[in-house]
């Protein structure tokens, strides 16, 4: 188990790059870099989404809708019966 705040020294390579694996972050994520007044730099976790997807979780009545929909109770469900009729 690791301790935080975790500090090390990262030294940049002549193209100014380094890797962050070093202080233990993993493979393929991404990240928002932050510049502060003070030179340090913050980096944020981040994940990329779709449009569609980020119109549909600013919007009110499609956050309402999936509000709803995410706590209703299975014995709240009502049965459409089976769809296999439609299948291929």
């Amino acid at each position: 188990m690791s301790a935080y705040p975790h500090r090390e020294e990262i030294v940049l390579d002549g193209r100014r790059r380094t890797s962050l694996a070093r202080v233990g972050v993993a493979s393929d994520s991404r990240y928002i870099a932050e510049t502060l007044e003070d030179g340090s730099v913050l980096l944020t976790p981040a994940v990329l989404i779709e449009k569609w997807e980020l119109a549909a979780l600013t919007n009110p009545e499609i956050r309402s809708a999936l509000d709803a929909a995410l706590t209703t109770s299975r014995d709240q469900l009502v049965s459409r019966g089976s769809f296999a009729g439609y299948a291929d």
